[in-house]
């Protein structure tokens, strides 16, 4: 070996040491997030992207129309989201955020509701109708973007001659009700304590108790 290569070779094996114990240190804090699903103060060593932890495939059936959800039953449709909005604490201090099934959830009642408010002549007064109109409009921003973001390639079986009525058909989906069972526990232990918001903590849903 040519005496030349040797400090290069030294500092190519220091390198590459140094990278392989920064992706081991890596791995092993994600692999952490993930094994402690469920606990709701871990501090973790980086910002969740998603809900730390690993939610179970299942397989749904869905049909059109779906009469377990009729237009007209509000209480029905407000069970989805579950209280708070679907807004969790995660960290130490228990930081809130918005869970984006939730919120696009709210979204969908959202339309519903003013869908058969407009077609009942529900709306008591313009200023209400201005109002509802306009989360509407949020909202089809929140699921256009949603729907754009996990560009579902799922193939829907279609009755001869009708393309735009899909029959009912089976899916493999993320089981929600997992989610939903993370995320009441998730209320039930941050319950009677309060959020203390640091002063550079923008993002923090100002509405998260009420």
């Amino acid at each position: 070996m040519a005496p030349a290569l040797l400090p290069l070779l030294i500092a190519l094996t220091v390198l590459s040491t140094t990278l392989n114990i920064g992706l081991l240190r890596r791995v092993h804090e994600v692999s952490r997030g993930f094994s402690d699903v469920g606990r709701h103060n871990t501090e973790y060593p980086y910002v969740p992207g998603e809900i730390p932890g690993y939610f179970r495939p299942a397989a749904l059936e869905f049909e059109a129309p779906d009469a377990a959800y009729p237009l007209d039953d509000d209480h029905k449709w407000a069970s989805i989201v579950p209280p708070q909005r679907g807004f969790i604490r995660l960290g130490a201090d228990g930081k809130p955020w918005a869970v984006a099934m939730y919120h696009q959830l709210h979204c969908v009642n959202g339309v519903r509701f003013s869908y058969v408010a407009a077609r009942d002549g529900l709306f008591r007064t313009e200023k209400a109708r201005a109002d509802a109109f306009a989360h509407v409009n949020h909202c089809f921003d929140v699921l256009r973007q949603s729907l754009l973001c996990r560009a579902d390639t799922t193939l829907l079986p279609v009755r001869a001659g009708n393309d735009s009525a899909p029959q009912p058909h089976t899916r493999r989906c993320r089981d929600f009700a997992q989610v939903r069972d993370y995320i009441d526990n998730n209320h039930a232990f941050w319950e009677d304590v309060p959020y203390k918001a640091p002063p550079e903590d923008t993002a923090a849903p100002h509405s998260y108790h009420e």
